[in-house]
């Protein structure tokens, strides 16, 4: 050992050393990464089971006002005053069809079942009887029934002749929604967990195969005595699973329970490739380190064992590490260009994590918008018939007081859900709006006598304008409606008063900026700001500012559609909102809409002249899938005096036109049908009859904007839901080719 030459023993040393820090290290940040895995798990399971929750509260908002619509329905009173069970389950099927949910059930003032109407062939009138008696005497508007391996969600709502306050009630009617696998799958889905729901010790829906459900009942059985909020951890197969069990209702007779499962090993697996590369930039730093060692003096190896201190501490995330540079050489020099790559790759994690989260949350968003986008569409039909058929019976003379107050109550309803409709459409973006060039000033401008009343005395309004402020494309009803959201959401921020700003501004994006902000691209914008000095936002709450329903104020104030409506309004017309928030120093939303050329379009102040609604004696073909409303156009267009054909699709349109030989001066068509839609319709329609008018209805903008064939740019939209007067008034503009003057001042509904 004496022999051994002092650079050989420091060099085996810094082996021995180099190695057992390294060994360190791996098991320091195998055991890190490990636990963290397992928290993260574990706060996946705390949300899966939070987004389960929030979702079954809405389920049970939407069932509640399904069952007390369905139940204050006239038919269904006067139905129920017939106490005749085969009259009341024929025509049920109706008000199932209206209701849309998965399970309808309408019994008499004791409970027994007069109708049942369900999707799920298994479940049975007399479970259906013992189970409405067994939630009738709970006195539990909710419950939830299992038969034949079907499990359903119930809400239960009294039908009364009159006002509940004042008339016994004529029955019960359940609507109730179905728990079956492809639910099972949505939420696992959205999840990214796998679940399982249970009615008792029966297995309902779930995600996993069949050979893991066998060994999941075992080890639930298992686990029966630990706390079910609790995740626990269990074997299933060879896999091991963190589980927590969420219980949806409190009956011990026959409990519904959902599992969330997520899976350790597939989340720690690749702790094994880990550890290879970090075993292998061990050694290969040790070899290099010792080869140095071996070859330089004492002189550079301080600091060359600060930069490899660096480098070290550079693996574990540490970017504080402090280098030495004293000399000149190339050492030096070296870990000059190391601290300039580590102060650039912090910067780049930095910028990277911002960017993912902001991509998740456009993504999520994106997903949220199509939701509420389909579910607007389909309301859309529903309230044209509601509508609709009201319009029809006001029309009636004879009418007693008390039904046309009735009337002009389901109207107000219906009217309240077109603009609830419609700020869903515009939160997903698929409204249609009416862009023209604006001057953003002038708008602002037109509503300052507005605002400050709508503020308060107490809130002190300021408009700063850009004076050469360029101009931009957008509606300028929807510029205004987001002013006014945004004006409105400052207000409540400011309960004790405080100062709203509202500023315009020309602005110039440049690529460095717009990375900072994506998906937003490099260009010239107008900037429209709001500032409050009011309460401000937690980072949590400012994550879900945009998205429909969230709302921080009181049950009751607010719909929390109308930071969502301004998100699909600024998104719709390409441009881009931001929000900066601090708690107790205010908030400010950022709207930034592209430059366009072009002189602003004036506004309009003539009001609508009253103008009777038009009638004719043309003959209008029709064509709508949906049955209630084919039917409801046809009897519109029928009082208002035209001759009136029906089809259900294009195909079927088409072989009505080959063989009727009157003529038909127009063809009143639906865009989006079964066999074939409305815009091939169109294009068949040039040929086979080219003197014919054609009108296309619909509700989403990427059609109600019109056929994209620019041959077919010249048909008129009808947009849905519509009125009759609205929609007589467009059938004459088509058939004149001259605008028809509405018949009294166009409300917003």
């Amino acid at each position: 050992m004496r022999k051994i030459r002092l650079r050989t023993k420091f060099l085996l040393s810094l082996l021995a050393i180099s190695a057992g820090l390294t060994s360190a290290t791996l098991f320091i940040v195998g055991y890190r990464v490990q636990k963290r895995v397992r928290e993260d798990i574990h706060q996946d399971l705390r949300n899966s089971v939070n987004t389960y929750q929030s979702f079954d509260r809405q389920r049970r908002e939407t069932l509640s006002r399904s069952a007390q619509l369905l139940a204050n329905l006239p038919n269904v009173r006067a139905l129920m005053t017939t106490r005749d069970a085969m009259t009341i389950q024929d025509a049920s099927a109706d008000v199932w069809r209206l209701s849309g949910d998965d399970l309808l059930v309408m019994a008499d003032r004791s409970g027994a079942v007069l109708a049942l109407r369900s999707n799920a062939p298994g479940f049975t009138r007399d479970a259906a009887n013992m189970l409405m008696s067994y939630a009738l005497k709970k006195g539990d508007a909710r419950d939830w029934w299992f038969d034949g391996g079907h499990l359903f969600e119930v809400w239960i709502q009294p039908i009364y002749f009159g006002a509940s306050s004042n008339g016994a009630a004529l029955g019960f009617l359940a609507v109730g929604h179905e728990i079956q696998t492809r639910a099972a799958r949505d939420f696992g889905s959205v999840a990214a967990s796998d679940v399982a729901f249970y009615s008792g010790e029966s297995l309902v829906a779930t995600t996993l195969d069949t050979a893991q459900q066998a060994a999941l009942a075992g080890a639930i059985r298992s686990h029966a005595g630990s706390a079910p909020s609790i995740p626990q951890e269990i074997q299933i197969g060879q896999e091991r699973f963190l589980v927590a069990t969420v219980a949806l209702s409190s009956d011990a007779g026959s409990p519904v329970s959902l599992v969330v499962l997520k899976s350790l090993d597939r989340a720690t697996s690749f702790l094994d490739n880990l550890y290879r590369v970090l075993l292998g930039l061990g050694l290969l730093s040790i070899l290099a380190g010792s080869a140095l060692v071996f070859l330089i003096s004492d002189t550079f190896m301080r600091p060359l064992a600060n930069l490899v201190g660096g480098v070290h501490a550079l693996e574990q995330g540490d970017f504080s590490y402090a280098l030495e540079s004293t000399s000149g050489d190339e050492v030096a020099e070296v870990t000059a260009a190391f601290d300039r790559m580590r102060t650039t790759l912090q910067s780049s994690q930095r910028e990277q994590k911002q960017l993912e989260e902001r991509l998740r949350q456009a993504h999520k968003m994106e997903a949220v918008g199509r939701l509420a986008g389909g579910v607007a569409h389909d309301f859309n039909n529903l309230l044209t018939i509601i509508r609709g058929h009201g319009d029809l019976l006001a029309d009636r003379p004879g009418l007693a007081d008390s039904e046309r107050h009735s009337l002009e109550q389901i109207r107000k309803a219906s009217g309240k859900a077109v603009a609830m409709t419609r700020q869903l459409l515009a939160f997903s973006r698929m409204q249609v709006l009416q862009p023209r060039v604006l001057d953003l000033n002038t708008v602002v401008n037109d509503m300052g006598k507005m605002l400050p009343r709508l503020i308060g005395e107490h809130i002190e309004y300021i408009f700063s304008p850009e004076p050469k402020l360029a101009t931009v494309k957008a509606d300028p009803g929807q510029v205004e409606q987001v002013i006014m959201n945004l004006v409105v959401n400052s207000r409540d921020a400011m309960p004790n008063g405080g100062t709203i700003t509202v500023r315009t501004r020309n602005v110039v994006i440049n690529d460095a900026e717009a990375r900072q902000h994506p998906p937003m691209t490099a260009g010239n914008y107008v900037l429209l700001s709001v500032s409050d000095t009011g309460q401000g936002m937690t980072p949590e709450t400012k994550a879900h500012i945009f998205e429909p329903f969230f709302t921080t104020k009181e049950v009751g104030k607010g719909t929390g559609l109308g930071l969502a409506t301004v998100y699909g309004v600024v998104k719709q017309s390409d441009g881009f909102v931001w929000v900066e928030s601090t708690v107790g120093q205010g908030t400010t939303f950022e709207i930034y809409l592209p430059q366009v050329s072009g002189k602003a379009a004036p506004t309009s102040d003539t009001e609508p002249r009253l103008t009777p609604l038009p009638r004719g004696s043309e003959t209008i073909l029709v064509v709508e899938d949906e049955a209630d409303v084919r039917d409801l156009t046809c009897e519109f267009l029928k009082v208002s005096g035209y001759s009136v054909l029906g089809a259900s699709n294009g195909l079927e349109a088409l072989e009505l036109l080959a063989r009727y030989s009157g003529t038909i001066h127009l063809v009143l068509s639906d865009v989006i049908m079964p066999r074939m839609g409305g815009t091939e319709l169109a294009e068949r329609l040039r040929i086979v009859r080219p003197d014919t008018k054609l009108l296309l209805m619909s509700g989403y903008s990427e059609y109600s904007n019109g056929p994209k064939d620019p041959a077919l740019s010249h048909i008129a939209i009808l947009q849905k839901p519509f009125s009759r007067p609205s929609l007589v008034r467009k059938i004459r503009e088509v058939l004149s080719g001259q605008p028809i003057e509405p018949v009294e001042a166009l409300k917003r509904s």
